[in-house]
């Protein structure tokens, strides 16, 4: 292959048997697409609302998967203590805290915690609702 030949446009059958061997070495070719749709759809939200639409997207998210979910840690959070302990800056810092010993122990305290707590609510729920059951003492 000569290297005009890289400038050159494949053919739809080139195209065809390069996407089928990159899908078929790499992943699941419905995950793949499954995985760039979300991204599609999530940057569509970003770019024309913001982190309000990403807000709203997840209150969608939860309502439909009946989910609760929160955020816990937001970047500037991490910029903040960064800049604390040691006066600088990192763009890429969310991410390394994704990939962090502190976070997978985080999320390990969170699962324990979730049962407890979800005791905790659904009994506060049956409180609430017996006590609106009463009927109040007439005078």
């Amino acid at each position: 292959m000569e290297p005009d030949d890289f400038d050159a446009e494949m053919s739809r059958s080139e195209l065809i048997e390069f996407l089928g061997d990159f899908m078929s070495q790499n992943a699941n070719p419905d995950v793949m697409y499954r995985d760039h749709l979300c991204s599609l759809v999530v940057a569509k939200i970003f770019t024309e609302f913001g982190h309000e639409g990403l807000c709203a997207l997840m209150m969608e998210i939860d309502r439909k998967a009946n989910w609760i979910s929160d955020i816990i840690f937001e970047q500037a959070d991490f910029d903040n203590a960064m800049f604390a302990i040691h006066g600088t800056y990192d763009s890429h810092i969310v991410d390394k805290a994704r990939n962090s010993e502190s976070i997978i122990e985080l999320n390990k305290k969170i699962w324990r915690l979730r049962k407890k707590y979800a005791r905790s609510i659904v009994a506060e729920i049956i409180e609430e609702e017996e006590d609106d059951e009463t009927p109040e003492a007439s005078a």
